[in-house]
């Protein structure tokens, strides 16, 4: 039983995970615009987070509606000496290993990231990817990120199935492409370079700025409305 109970035994948190802990979540019902929002995208050696390992990340804040570009943040992250980049993640994100080595460690670009997203609500495109490398990484740390975390893939879905039940598309309209310029190009919004985080990280804010906004108009006005549109 000793043996069981050592085994399952919880990581006791950082100080920085308990820090950003302490933080109140946003109340779900003010307006979508009255809530701070911090939007993130990682590069990663890879799709796995078994095998790879966080590279890179970037963020910039969303507040009354507006992406603040005077509070951005990108940082290159120190992966295992076991797991560098590859020749193929290479040609895509053109992050190397000669750069990475001299890139600040997990620890320290992890607790800089908590601190910037405490108390705030996480945007994140395809949030299955990139919350699954973090929480990968904040394990040997006793910490995982906090809901709510929105997801701009699952906000075109939920978008598209309106217009659809609204008669505005066909009803055999397949369903959207979830690939973040695309749905950034069918809106109208300007595209930035992909594959950097900091310029993902812009894209998605810009993308996510136009879905609340358009679901607002549907009567989804509040914060409990977006994360039941594209909550994870």
């Amino acid at each position: 039983m000793a043996f069981w109970s050592r085994f399952f035994q919880r990581i006791p948190p950082a100080d920085f995970v308990r820090a950003y802990q302490a933080f109140p979540e946003p109340d779900p019902k003010l307006p979508w615009r009255e809530v701070p929002y911090t939007v993130i995208d990682v590069e990663t050696t890879g799709l796995d987070p078994r095998h790879d390992a966080l590279i890179a990340i970037g963020a910039v804040n969303v507040e009354n509606g507006r992406v603040l570009l005077k509070q951005t943040w990108y940082s290159l992250i120190r992966p295992p000496s076991d797991r560098e980049p590859s020749v193929e993640s290479i040609r895509i994100h053109h992050i190397t290993p000669e750069e990475l080595r001299h890139a600040p460690p997990p620890a320290e670009v992890l607790a800089e990231l908590l601190q910037r997203i405490a108390g705030r609500v996480l945007v994140v495109h395809v949030a299955q990817v990139d919350v699954r490398f973090i929480n990968a990484a904040l394990k040997p740390f006793g910490g995982r990120l906090r809901r709510p975390i929105l997801d701009t893939a699952r906000l075109a879905l939920t978008l598209h199935l309106n217009a659809r039940w609204s008669g505005e598309q066909p009803h055999d309209m397949p369903d959207p492409a979830i690939e973040l310029r695309a749905l950034a190009t069918a809106l109208g919004l300007p595209v930035y370079a992909q594959h950097n985080a900091l310029n993902d990280a812009v894209t998605t804010a810009q993308l996510f700025i136009a879905q609340a906004t358009i679901l607002a108009d549907q009567g989804r006005n509040n914060l409990a409305g977006l994360i039941r549109a594209g909550g994870v």
